[in-house]
């Protein structure tokens, strides 16, 4: 077999390897999950038939629902800015090193991920300034 064969089956079976043990790790946890469901529900159903009160739920088995929702951030902005450099700056060096690497025509389209980039600033800078001019919640 020739090399250029070899090398194109590479990334074809990362890819492959890589996507099915990511779904036997999903597959196996919910096989697991499904499993403990079950014999819970055998044990309450066996308590039941014996007249004795069921065992309670374990707290984390549905959720904890007295819990309060996480709260959303009041600050959105920062996050926006952050994403918003990280993609400017990644764009722009993508750009530089597949210049540099010989493709012109490819270094165009890394500027893509600078544009999301600048587009993310620009949503950052608005959503900063609505932010600051929206007064802050009354504590009764």
């Amino acid at each position: 077999m020739n090399p250029a064969a070899i090398g194109a089956f590479i990334p074809i079976v990362a890819i492959t390897l890589g996507i099915g043990i990511g779904c036997l790790a999903i597959w196996s946890d919910h096989k697991r999950k499904l499993e403990l469901i079950d014999r819970i529900h055998r044990e309450r159903m066996l308590a039941l038939e014996k007249g004795v009160d069921p065992p309670a739920l374990p707290p984390g088995m549905v959720g904890d629902l007295a819990a309060r929702p996480k709260p959303a951030s009041r600050y959105l902005w920062p996050r926006a800015m952050r994403n918003g450099l990280m993609l400017l700056f990644s764009g722009i060096v993508l750009y530089f090193a597949v210049d540099v690497a010989g493709g012109r025509e490819g270094a165009m389209f890394m500027l893509v991920p600078a544009v999301l980039g600048l587009a993310n600033l620009i949503y950052a800078a608005i959503i900063w300034k609505q932010e600051k001019d929206e007064p802050p919640p009354r504590l009764s």
